[in-house]
């Protein structure tokens, strides 16, 4: 949930909005660039060696979070429970597939040892199809954060969204009925409508052993369509409980990126021209990451104009404040074990004991945020603080992984290892070792912070300290993403748009922290000499 955490702050930039429109170079153009360029590369990243599906897909989940948050914060609005759930929503359809309707798109369907034409449109439908599924959960779960003050009974029916959507995500139930969710629901519509979602059901090949070729159609198709009617039930629930937030964060974020999934792989018919000209994957990684940073733009941009719907212009509410429905325990509750599940379900993958690891520490600064035994904090310091807590999680999360991935490519630059002997699931003595020495440092740092988090009697609702180092700590972590992505693509000559990218990403930062400056430092000039404030 968004809330105003700073009047004066918050008055100045709103009277901006209002005078300027939505469509103002600094409000939406900007940020746009920001975003998609920051996410275009941060995306690539994802699909280098060292991240996989879920874990790599939280870099530009949680990079786009940060950014959201910083955008909020100058502007005097709260913005820091939204950064982790919008990083793990989008992390979640990391694990779709997507590979063979590559192949589609150029009109090739593999069957067992022969490749049957198939029409092009199939596998644009299928795109379509794969990217409202990357993208539904993250506008799904970014709407639940932006609207948390719901019932008992609506928490349990998005508790029970999420459980089904993981249940396909990681296909589970093999250890019980000796087949997973996937598996299950792809035998019955091979049985039953095969024709609905396979293609050429209408020639019988889906019978008997599938093969190599057909079990991942099979599979791949399976899940995808499943998170699709997901993202369609969620929808419906969200309409049915009056949830704009959900529904607007599901529809542009879900469905957009569905028709932006599809047009970033047309970057895939340069195999057909020009096979070794240019790593064609990446080129679409690159523009996929763009799309979904200007979707997210979008959405925020909304959400900010919603905060100004249900507050006057100086700040206050239109209606008195009143406790969420639900008391601090149940959302503390739901926070823990949700977050758990999907922290672990992003690290597990590679290392088990480091998805357990990740998970315990997101579930232990939950429960301090609720105070030690015998201190006594009110709801709303209790808010203010998990809040807190969850946004030096966030950043923490983000760094590791960014180190977890890098370790894979730097010590071959450093000469530690040899590329075969590391990927991501090899760890050689020398990438143990940059793991533990960067991984010390940052987990030191982030108790540091948790520690003066936890040592204030009162949580600020807005606190000053280290606000004015905090655009300097954003373009480090720009410069830091650049260093690792050129880290990880090195030599390829598509490391370029790397540069461009970070490139443009510190162009528009800077001429946005200009403006923000500039709204800022009007307003104390205004005040001090006692003019109305009213830029």
């Amino acid at each position: 949930m968004m809330t105003i955490a700073d009047t004066t702050r918050y008055q100045r930039h709103r009277a901006v909005r209002d005078r300027d429109g939505v469509w103002a170079l600094h409000s939406i153009w900007l940020p746009m660039l920001l975003f998609g360029s920051m996410g275009a590369m941060t995306w690539a990243i994802r699909g280098s060696n060292g991240w996989g599906g879920i874990d790599g897909t939280i870099v530009p989940g949680l990079t786009w979070g940060l950014l959201w948050y910083y955008l909020c914060r100058r502007k005097g609005i709260d913005a820091r429970g939204i950064v982790l759930w919008l990083g793990m929503g989008i992390a979640i359809g990391g694990e779709l597939g997507y590979g063979q309707y590559t192949g589609w798109i150029l009109g090739n369907f593999s069957c067992r040892d022969e490749v049957l034409p198939l029409s092009p449109w199939v596998g644009y439908a299928w795109f379509v199809i794969c990217g409202i599924g990357w993208g539904a959960p993250g506008g799904i779960l970014l709407g639940w954060a932006l609207n948390s003050r719901v019932s008992v009974a609506a928490w349990v029916i998005r508790a029970a969204l999420i459980a089904t959507l993981l249940a396909f995500i990681f296909n589970l139930g093999e250890s019980a009925f000796g087949f997973g969710a996937v598996d299950g629901l792809g035998a019955w519509i091979i049985q039953h409508g095969p024709w609905l979602i396979f293609p050429h059901a209408g020639m019988g090949i889906y019978g008997g052993e599938l093969g190599k070729h057909l079990g991942r159609t099979v599979y791949t198709n399976t899940q995808n369509f499943a998170v699709l009617i997901w993202w369609i039930a969620a929808m419906a629930v969200a309409a049915m409980q009056r949830d704009r937030a959900t529904l607007v964060s599901g529809a542009v974020v879900g469905g957009g990126f569905g028709i932006g999934f599809a047009v970033s792989a047309l970057w895939c018919l340069g195999y057909g021209s020009a096979p070794t000209y240019i790593d064609w994957w990446k080129m679409w990684e690159l523009h996929a990451g763009l799309n979904l940073g200007i979707l997210y733009v979008i959405v925020l941009t909304w959400a900010i104009r919603s905060v100004d719907k249900t507050h006057t212009p100086d700040g206050t509410p239109h209606s008195p404040a009143v406790s969420p429905p639900v008391g601090q325990g149940v959302i503390s509750g739901f926070l823990a074990l949700g977050g758990f599940v999907l922290v672990f379900g992003a690290g597990y993958e590679f290392f088990f004991w480091t998805g357990v690891s990740l998970a315990l520490f997101y579930v232990v600064t939950v429960c301090l945020a609720r105070g030690f035994p015998g201190q006594t904090l009110s709801p709303e310091d209790i808010s203010q603080r998990r809040r807190g807590m969850a946004l030096a999680y966030s950043t923490f999360l983000l760094v590791f992984l960014l180190l977890h991935g890098a370790t894979s490519r730097l010590g071959v630059l450093l000469g530690m290892y040899s590329t075969d002997a590391v990927n991501q699931y090899e760890w050689p003595a020398g990438r143990v070792w940059l793991m533990m020495s960067g991984g010390t440092v940052l987990l030191v740092t982030t108790l540091v912070c948790i520690r003066k988090i936890l040592r204030q009697p009162r949580i600020p609702l807005y606190p000053d300290a280290g606000a004015a180092r905090l655009p300097a700590r954003m373009a480090d972590l720009f410069t830091a993403t650049g260093v690792i992505g050129a880290i990880s693509i090195w030599p390829q000559k598509i490391g370029v748009l790397y540069a461009v990218c970070l490139s443009l990403t510190v162009f528009a930062f800077t001429r946005i922290n200009n403006r923000l400056d500039d709204i800022d430092r009007e307003g104390v000039v205004t005040a001090a000499k006692g003019i109305p404030d009213r830029i």
